[in-house]
């Protein structure tokens, strides 16, 4: 593709990717219990996923230093969402684990931000929503290979 195609076609994803990304999480973020962030949610759900998780493995993941993490976790804990345990063996690993409370609402949000994804994703045929997880499968792994990008946004 040239340079002056490849521009337009690069304009033209990011105002679309940006319009309907903004639809999806007022959206989305609708359905997230109040006081609640997005980030806060993301590290919920993958404690939920795996049955616990270590400070560390959630920084690691998220992409964050541990002293963001550690504040991120300390808003949980204190909301009653997560509690945290020593390592028997290693009393410098940190296990998050979540509380009944924690579950339950990782749960509801799950389920409400499933049926908008549903509602939304669902009208595609089924053959284009295969072909755009593929492509933006292929991207992660092209963003993951080469790194975090600096500069402007």
């Amino acid at each position: 593709m040239n340079n002056q195609k490849l521009s337009a076609c690069l304009d033209r994803l990011e105002d679309v990717f940006n319009q309907v990304a903004r639809r999806l999480h007022a959206e989305l973020d609708h359905h997230l219990l109040e006081g609640l962030t997005g980030n806060q949610f993301w590290v919920l759900k993958r404690i939920l996923r795996r049955g616990r998780m270590s400070v560390s493995e959630a920084a690691e993941d998220m992409g964050v230093s541990l002293s963001a993490i550690t504040a991120l976790v300390d808003r949980l804990h204190r909301a009653g969402f997560v509690q945290r345990r020593r390592d028997e063996g290693d009393r410098r690993v940190v296990w998050l684990e979540l509380t009944p409370r924690g579950e339950e609402v990782v749960r509801s949000c799950v389920a409400a931000k499933r049926r908008v994804m549903e509602r939304y994703w669902g009208q595609l045929p089924e053959e284009d929503l295969e072909q755009l997880v593929c492509i933006l499968e292929k991207l992660l792994v092209i963003t993951s290979r080469e790194g975090s990008p600096g500069g402007c946004h």
